[in-house]
């Protein structure tokens, strides 16, 4: 198998440094003195940390095998039924041992009610393949700074897809584990009931200030009143029209 620069170190680098997850995983769980810690009466710490070891150097290896296989073709199908092979090897062999351990070792586990160490494993995985994402985009900045090479690019462009899905989907449960959160969306504005306005709102459509048909001054009783109800009032004003002035028509003392 031909060596492919950084992006081929990075993967065995990560690759190598899985045993140091059962390793981590003890320190961790020795360290952890809360009274309410996850492992407090969890018994299968050892077990669980073997084997979600094992599944992960399975499923690093299948990376590895998809990575290869994504990069011939990328590359424009160079190498012909020799490239295909040297990717089917880490492919098939390590999908078979991860799975093998995942799905027939681990339900025998109290993983589903104990998840403790499943956290530690994605948190690894997302740790190491987001090693290999930056390898990847490195690779790919430095084929467009010094040229653009189709085949240094095709092999970055095929590490940020599978590192980049490995770390993502690792991210997302682990996350999911440690009690991840949505944000919690804006309140939408509370809209005013059909035809009334806000509640006991300001204005009222139909009794507003000046009220409607009934204003200030009062339509048909304003001020002055309107038809002889007016100040002076029609007909008997101040002085009194028709006799009843001041002072009073026909004399004063008689």
């Amino acid at each position: 198998m031909e060596a492919f620069g950084p992006m081929m170190a990075l993967g065995s680098t990560a690759l190598a440094a899985v045993p140091m997850f059962v390793v981590l995983g003890y320190l961790f769980v020795l360290i952890d003195r809360r009274e309410d810690r996850p492992s407090k009466d969890d018994k299968q710490i050892g077990s669980k940390l073997v084997v979600w070891n094992l599944t992960l150097a399975g499923a690093v290896l299948a990376l590895v095998g998809v990575f290869l296989l994504l990069k011939f073709i990328l590359g424009g199908f160079k190498g012909g039924g020799s490239a295909v092979k040297d990717a089917l090897v880490p492919l098939l062999s390590g999908g078979v041992t991860a799975a093998a351990f995942a799905l027939g070792v681990l339900p025998r586990t109290n993983n589903t009610a104990q998840p403790q160490i499943e956290r530690f494993a994605m948190g690894t995985l997302a740790f190491g393949a987001g090693l290999v994402v930056i390898g990847a985009f490195y690779m790919l900045v430095d084929a467009a700074v010094h040229g653009f090479h189709w085949q240094q690019v095709s092999t970055a462009l095929a590490g940020l897809v599978v590192s980049g899905g490995a770390a993502g989907f690792a991210l997302m449960r682990h996350g999911q584990l440690s009690g991840w959160t949505s944000a919690p969306r804006p309140a939408a504005p509370m809209a005013p009931p059909a035809g009334g306005g806000y509640p006991g709102g300001y204005p009222q459509q139909g009794g507003g200030y000046p009220p409607q048909g009934g204003g200030y001054p009062p339509q048909g009783g304003g001020y002055p009143p309107q038809g002889g109800g007016g100040y002076p009032p029609q007909g008997g004003g101040y002085p009194p029209q028709g006799g009843g002035g001041y002072p009073p028509q026909g004399g004063y003392g008689r």
